[in-house]
């Protein structure tokens, strides 16, 4: 069953990198260079497209890419540059959650995968799905959001941050009930 979401995460991603648009698969450093000239919504909606598929074919409910969570990746990515170390500390000892809340997202981690790599968009996706901890993430029924970055070194290097998180509920406004 695996086996089959793999060839169909893969197949969904090759098809949405044979499409004309502006921004296409990033394929890795040695192929496509720097990932700043890639259009980074267009790699998030293709990371978060590909997720949503295997979620679905497992009966789960499909995340929403949030801006917050997005925010939280990007800052944590940039931070394991830093510290050239892939794991889910920040330098200042943040935990995944205190990086969602500071961005402001209302609700709670589920988990977060991080990676240290050369490689493109869909072999990250790929080496997550491989990882029995890192594919528990990413197929928690209970997660609602997903925040994804990146950050690029000079010398092509790329850190990876998927953050999988469950939304609170809205509070209810006694003036809404009227």
């Amino acid at each position: 069953m695996f086996r089959l979401s793999a060839i169909l995460v893969s197949l969904l991603l090759t098809l949405s990198a044979c499409t004309e648009v502006a921004t296409s698969t990033y394929e890795g450093n040695a192929r496509s260079g720097a990932i700043s000239s890639f259009g980074a919504g267009g790699i998030q909606l293709r990371h978060l497209d590909a997720i949503n598929a295997l979620r679905v074919e497992r009966g789960a409910q499909p995340l929403q890419l949030s801006a917050e969570l997005n925010a939280a990746a990007n800052t944590h990515a940039r931070d394991m540059s830093r510290q050239q170390r892939a794991w889910n500390f920040g330098s200042d000892r943040t935990s995944p959650q205190e990086r969602a809340t500071r961005a402001g997202f209302n609700g709670v981690v589920r988990g977060e995968n991080v990676a240290e790599t050369f490689k493109s968009e869909l072999l990250v996706l790929q080496t997550w799905l491989d990882d029995p901890a890192s594919r528990a993430t990413i197929l928690d029924p209970e997660a609602t959001h997903l925040g994804y970055g990146w950050y690029q070194e000079s010398n092509g290097k790329l850190w990876w941050v998927e953050v999988l998180a469950q939304a609170f509920p809205e509070p209810v406004i006694m003036a809404e009930l009227q």
